[in-house]
């Protein structure tokens, strides 16, 4: 069997290791905030607007569905739902006005779709009930 030898060159240095807890940099300087930054951090920035409105309006609903459910009024509580998913709209229109509209838009578009579906379902049922039943058949389509 053959041996190896690893020869490490290092020059070790004087003082504290690093790990140690006694440790300290020597160039330790100290920053100060710029004025700029104080005066951000100070002022009321639009971060903290929208994290305090999307706070709200989440509250805002889930206090509507407990109401909601509590009197078991689903119907008043579904269409509270829907001024509050415009009231969220209409507020962030104020940050990003192109795209509050367009998710107006869309949030309109899938309400509009949704009804409709439900319409067409509750007409089909209720044509099959009168055919079964027989009453005056209606054609649709």
């Amino acid at each position: 069997m053959q041996d190896y030898h690893i020869y490490a060159h290092y020059t070790e240095r004087q003082g504290v290791s690093k790990t140690s807890p006694k440790y300290e940099t020597i160039n330790k300087k100290t920053q100060s905030v710029p004025k700029e930054h104080k005066e951000k951090s100070n002022s009321l920035n639009l971060g903290n607007v929208r994290k305090g409105i999307a706070t709200s309006l989440a509250v805002a609903s889930k206090i509507n569905s407990y109401v909601g459910e509590y009197t078991e009024n689903t119907l008043t509580a579904s269409r509270r739902q829907v001024g509050i998913a415009y009231a969220g709209m209409a507020l962030f229109a104020f940050t990003n006005p192109a795209l509050a509209l367009g998710s107006m838009a869309m949030y309109t578009g899938n309400k509009v779709m949704n009804y409709a579906i439900k319409v067409d379902k509750e007409n089909l049922s209720a044509d099959f009930m009168r055919q079964l039943s027989g009453g005056t058949v209606s054609t649709r389509r």
